[in-house]
């Protein structure tokens, strides 16, 4: 398995290779818009955030009995999270590197 499908359940959306909607190959000349990206990829974190707070909710109001699942739920919350914050530094970087650059 390669590194970007065993990261797939972080940005579901974007990294399935099956039919993907958000999928462009370069030979048909499609172009990815950046933005709507980065809007998926956080919608996509928030949903992970949101999903674990709802399953730690009924752990605790005793709906359910599944720690596992509510582990695995916070579990990928917290993955899905750092991976966005480290995509954000990088970008800043990125972004600070460009704007110490000479004309």
């Amino acid at each position: 398995m390669s590194d970007i499908n065993s990261i797939n359940f972080l940005l579901p959306n974007k990294l399935d290779t099956g039919t993907s909607s958000a999928k462009t190959t370069e030979s048909a000349g499609e172009s990815v818009d950046f933005a709507a990206l980065l809007k998926d990829a956080l919608k996509d974190v928030n949903d992970a955030q949101l999903t674990a707070d709802d399953a730690v909710q009924k752990v605790l109001s005793g709906e359910t009995k599944d720690i596992s699942s509510t582990m695995i739920a916070l579990q990928k919350a917290d993955v899905s999270l750092k991976m966005m914050l480290e995509v954000r530094n990088k970008m800043m970087d990125a972004y600070q590197e460009i704007m110490r650059t000479q004309v």
